[in-house]
């Protein structure tokens, strides 16, 4: 990318509080900037845990998932936070790519709906899937600016 030019915005979107969850968080980030964009990861802004303010989490996330131009939503397991932030970014239109490494949990109805229901090009179940559909997704971008 050159000098000058906005890398567009990831917020990942995943559980926080069990460690390996936290390292995948760290490879998916890894992945994300290594594609060109910038990524938000909660757990670095934010650690989790007891200690965090209920309300400092949900007014920094809810600024995240506004600010982003585009959510990276991990499906594994995702817990109440998850959940919420994913209907956040819905209910802004903002653009989804999931990432379902786990495809035989089941996800309740209205997410399995929306997994269901997203482009082929926006779901991943493998880390070089998400690759792929993080670098579709950054050229139709291009191409529309």
């Amino acid at each position: 990318m050159s000098r000058g030019v906005k890398r567009p915005r990831v917020f990942l979107n995943s559980t926080l509080y069990e460690l390996a969850a936290q390292d995948l968080n760290k490879k998916l980030r890894d992945l994300v900037e290594g594609e060109g964009f910038s990524c938000f990861l909660p757990q670095e802004i934010l650690p989790p845990g007891p200690m965090a303010e209920p309300v400092a989490v949900l007014h920094l996330n809810w600024k995240l998932v506004r600010s982003c131009d585009v959510v990276l939503s991990v499906l594994d397991s995702p817990g109440e936070g998850v959940l919420f932030e994913l209907g956040v970014a819905y209910a802004l239109r903002k653009p989804i790519v999931a990432f379902r490494s786990d495809s035989a949990s089941y996800l309740g109805k209205v997410v399995e709906g929306l997994w269901l229901t997203l482009p082929p090009s926006r779901k991943a179940s493998s880390l070089d899937e998400l690759r792929t559909a993080l670098r579709r997704f950054s050229m139709k971008r291009r191409y529309r600016e």
